[in-house]
């Protein structure tokens, strides 16, 4: 049985099994659209028509000449082309292809001989589906897996490794503001150089390191450019989820099941450095990766996946030291199992179905904010627009130059006291929402109604009962209100909450139908609500 158990290919399946899971991550809806992919089309879009890059705020009425900083232009510009030439299935199959190719530089890297790999690498695993959506940040877990890959044949003696750096870099500034990470690693391996005394090698990765920085200025803000992540939170006033620290978020009770991943794993990598430290045989250049990945993680729930990318590599790296007996075995086989369990529960969507999701076991990427755009656009609804953070990016996609938006979803592209003394005063009083709307002398209200922010839900309850406004939409995502008089001279059908007809809502599944039936609860419909409980519990009876 030994014998047998020693001629199979434990890092072959190993690989397979991995890939295989993290393919079943990656086979379902794709919210990009809910966030900033629109923006990101229109302004690679924009770039390509005037042969320059904005250095404005461009989509807003309230602040058009606010300085902002582009970090991800190229990005910006290939999703635009790849969107003319091969759609958005075709952008989320590249998609899929730059994260598994990633996942595999990874496994590359961690050496996938020993047995414990597979369980260790399963539950670490886990925490790349905090990040799967089709942004930026993806060229960012790619440059991160090719930058400790070449650093890793540089140190294995190979020199010319060292020359695709910069190169990387070069790309990396102008994608996506993670580029620092680049630098973090290439800093490290120089630290163990200098550490280990080996001076040659060091003088080598010190000129790389320069050369990275100087090509990096090659970049459309040049010097701030290249120190923009250090200078980015100055002025940030406003609070996005994925910039949260997980302990942040669970102290406001907000549930994620990646959280007891995140802190499995970094009790393993806790467990691993003390034993190391106690045998004598932890490196720095191992200490200050599995710090990194860990690091990063802990700084926000967005960084989750530089735990697999930074610290898993390094910690797998020492697992084949761990003798394997029955015991390592036995966990080898049932993490087999259970990973090819989930990932069929996955592919199915049977986990999705579980968990009263809203994902799809297959490729999509849903636009929740297009029906309430095209009724903006279709009817042609007044200016000015006063509109919530996270419907901005969406609206300024498909409506501008036409509309600008109140807001979009760049805390960093409109001034700090923008969202501290208009934005959320506006939504948690009345009284400052009408001085505003005095102001602006806003038209249309255009909103997601499931924001979740409590001024958001405040404002809500305020201005559906708010006489000078007439509700004209309504789906399972958006509201749209319009001024009293807007309803006349357009003719315009009200929404009557009251006599709301559920059988003019169709869906899919229940999800859509619970959504309605939540917010209308809220804003004290509750009859309405009724109706659309109903028509979730009879698609889902176990709701």
């Amino acid at each position: 049985m030994r014998n047998l158990l020693q001629k199979l290919p434990f890092s072959l399946i190993t690989t397979l099994l991995l890939l295989f899971f993290a393919f079943s991550i990656l086979i379902n809806s794709d919210f990009s659209f809910d966030q900033d992919l629109g923006r990101h089309i229109k302004l690679g879009e924009i770039i390509l028509q005037t042969g320059s890059i904005p250095k404005t705020n461009l989509f807003s009425y309230t602040y058009p000449d606010f300085p902002f900083v582009n970090h991800h232009w190229l990005f910006e510009v290939s999703s635009y082309l790849g969107m003319k030439a091969v759609g958005i299935d075709g952008l989320l199959l590249f998609k899929i292809i730059v994260i598994l190719t990633t996942v595999f530089i990874t496994l590359k890297i961690s050496h996938t001989s020993s047995l414990l790999t597979l369980p260790v690498g399963f539950i670490f695993f886990h925490l790349l589906s905090e990040r799967t959506d089709f942004r930026p940040e993806i060229f960012s877990f790619l440059f991160t897996a090719l930058t400790l890959y070449l650093l890793n044949k540089f140190a294995s003696g190979n020199k010319k490794a060292l020359l695709f750096l910069p190169l990387i870099q070069l790309l990396w500034i102008n994608i996506h503001i993670y580029f620092i990470v680049g630098f973090v690693l290439q800093g490290i391996y120089l630290i163990h150089l200098v550490y280990g005394r080996k001076a040659t090698q060091a003088k080598l990765i010190l000129g790389c390191i320069l050369v990275s920085l100087l090509i990096s200025l090659l970049n459309p803000n040049f010097y701030n450019g290249l120190i923009y992540p250090l200078t980015i939170f100055n002025n940030y006033g406003y609070s996005i989820v994925e910039n949260q620290t997980i302990f942040t978020l669970e102290s406001i009770n907000f549930h994620n099941p990646n959280f007891i991943y995140f802190k499995i794993s970094a009790g393993i990598i806790l467990i691993f450095s003390l034993i190391s430290l106690v045998k004598k045989n932890l490196s720095i250049k191992t200490f200050l990766l599995l710090l990194t990945g860990v690091g990063l993680a802990t700084l926000h729930i967005r960084s989750f996946p530089y735990l697999v990318l930074i610290s898993f590599s390094a910690l797998a790296k020492h697992l084949p030291i761990i003798k394997i007996n029955n015991i390592i075995l036995i966990l080898y086989l049932i993490s087999a199992g259970y990973l090819v369990y989930e990932s069929l529960n996955l592919l199915s969507g049977n986990s999705y179905l579980i968990n009263n999701s809203s994902q799809r076991a297959k490729l999509g990427a849903p636009e929740h904010i297009k029906g309430a755009t095209d009724f903006l656009i279709n009817n042609n609804l007044p200016q000015p627009i006063y509109n919530n953070f996270d419907v901005g990016s969406y609206i300024s996609y498909r409506g501008y130059p036409k509309y600008k938006v109140f807001v979009d979803g760049r805390p960093e592209a409109y001034p700090k006291e923008f969202f501290q003394t208009k934005y959320i005063p506006s939504q948690s009083d009345p009284l400052v929402f009408q001085k505003l709307s005095d102001k602006y002398g806003f038209q249309t209200i255009i909103f997601s109604h499931t924001d979740q922010t409590p001024w958001a839900q405040t404002f809500l309850q305020n201005i559906v009962k708010n006489p000078q406004w007439e509700i004209v939409y309504l789906d399972d995502f958006m509201i749209i209100l319009t001024l009293k008089n807007v309803v006349e001279q357009l003719k315009l059908e009200p929404v009557n909450l009251q006599k709301i007809d559920v059988i003019k809502y169709r869906f899919d599944s229940h999800i859509p139908y619970l959504r309605l039936a939540i917010f209308l609860d809220k804003i004290g419909s509750y009859e309405a609500s009724q109706k659309f409980l109903l028509q979730a519990k009879r698609l889902n009876p176990n709701i």
